[in-house]
């Protein structure tokens, strides 16, 4: 990922809050069929079901998993813990990360509980993380070392971000990009860089897991005995600076007309009921209304995703659709979509971290379009059920990042929001 702090993303905000958290310096999803994922409002002819705290006083409940018993885990990534949270919401710790580093992307397959461990420093490239296995008698083991397979291959080693189209043969384009603050924003065009950030898992009923890395622009599919191997990139993503960004930025007028390519970073990951894989997309850059609601949502293909090694394009209509070979970008218009569930029949529900709502998307045969939302402050993680909905809200509350100003009081909530 890119180490700019003001063009920043959600993953980076809450890296750099994990690390100003953890001593030692330090993403939601089960198997097909059976996935799932306070303080709200409806909209949009969404009939308000009843709503249940069955959790309180958490601190970063960015990740969340519901088993088929009810039981739903909940990650407090910053504390580096996991929660168990009962249906009668009795909360026990079942992990604790020995080192403090940073715990998150559950997962459930029957009573074991898939999760990733990241250890990172401030805003600097991660030095290590791992996909890990929390067996049923509290036992952990390690299936894979992510890091060490994103500095063998660097998925996205190949993709230009930052000013990659500017034409730096005309003076005035060249004397602009000299005035860009590399200090503080990093270079003005550069390729991937090694990071790993696993930020989401889903496990299929083989034991084989899709794991989403926000730091590696790219979902992995690992198997049980630890292999790993590339799914997909996602591609950089383009936005045009106007002059209300470069004002917000703090940018010369000279960059307005400009386009900046983003690193994409994935933050969930999801199998619907046919076998198609959703990615959720975090844009780089300044998260708010100031430059618009750019997160997305890619489709793969069941084959594509389980036997592919290919790069997701936006906006291409070829064959079927999402349904198709080619993978592409399904939904648009995401603010900060950090948390993704599916439920069987097709309806995506995408948590808006910086929005404040969890939305529903309604997909058909091109894509998807926001048919409702549940207003709740800051979720991080959305998972359906046939019990309902269950998401996190006020995640970031309790640390110096939290939107809302709460930088003293954990307040993250596990809510059921169902009948």
């Amino acid at each position: 990922m890119s180490n700019i702090p003001r063009l920043t993303t959600a993953a980076a905000v809450l890296t750099l809050a994990a690390a100003s958290l953890i001593a030692a310096p330090a993403a939601s999803a089960h198997h097909p069929g059976s996935h799932h994922g306070h303080h709200s409002t409806h909209g949009q002819g969404w009939t308000a079901p009843s709503e249940h705290v069955l959790a309180s006083g958490l601190l970063s409940p960015l990740r969340a998993a519901v088993s088929d018993n009810g039981t739903a885990y909940v990650s407090e990534n910053f504390a580096g813990k996991i929660d168990r949270i009962g249906r009668n919401g009795t909360k026990t710790t079942v992990y604790t990360d020995p080192n403090g580093y940073e715990v998150g992307g559950l997962s459930t397959l029957g009573r074991y509980v898939a999760f990733t461990v990241t250890q990172s420093v401030g805003e600097g490239e991660n030095l290590d993380s791992w996909l890990k296995v929390l067996t049923p008698s509290g036992n952990v083991r390690t299936i894979a070392d992510i890091h060490a397979y994103e500095a063998a291959n660097n998925p996205d080693q190949g993709t230009t971000y930052g000013f990659r189209d500017a034409d730096t043969s005309d003076p005035a384009t060249a004397a602009c990009l000299a005035k860009w603050n590399t200090a503080e924003n990093g270079p003005a065009t550069y390729t991937g860089q090694v990071d790993s950030h696993p930020y989401a898992t889903y496990v299929l009923n083989n034991g084989w897991t899709y794991v989403a890395d926000a730091g590696a622009n790219a979902i992995f599919l690992v198997s049980p005995w630890g292999q790993i191997r590339t799914v997909a990139t996602l591609p950089a993503i383009p936005q045009t600076i106007d002059a209300t960004t470069a004002t917000g930025l703090g940018l010369d007028p000279c960059f307005v007309g400009l386009t900046y390519y983003f690193e994409p970073v994935p933050t969930d990951v999801e199998v619907g009921s046919n076998g198609t894989v959703y990615v959720t997309s975090l844009p780089g850059g300044p998260e708010g209304p100031q430059s618009g609601a750019r997160g997305s949502v890619f489709a793969i293909s069941a084959h594509a995703a389980y036997h592919g090694n290919f790069r997701l394009h936006p906006g291409h209509h070829h064959g079927n659709g999402y349904y198709g070979h080619q993978a592409r970008q399904v939904v648009t218009g995401l603010m900060s979509p950090t948390g993704l569930a599916v439920a069987p029949h097709g309806t995506l529900y995408v948590a808006q971290l910086f929005g404040d709502s969890i939305a529903k998307v309604s997909m058909g045969r091109w894509g998807g379009q926001i048919t409702g939302t549940i207003a709740t402050p800051s979720p991080g993680e959305v998972e359906w059920t046939p019990r309902g909905l269950y998401f996190t809200n006020n995640v970031l509350s309790g640390t110096p990042d939290d939107p809302h100003g709460n930088t003293t009081t954990p307040m993250g909530q596990l809510i059921r929001y169902g009948r």
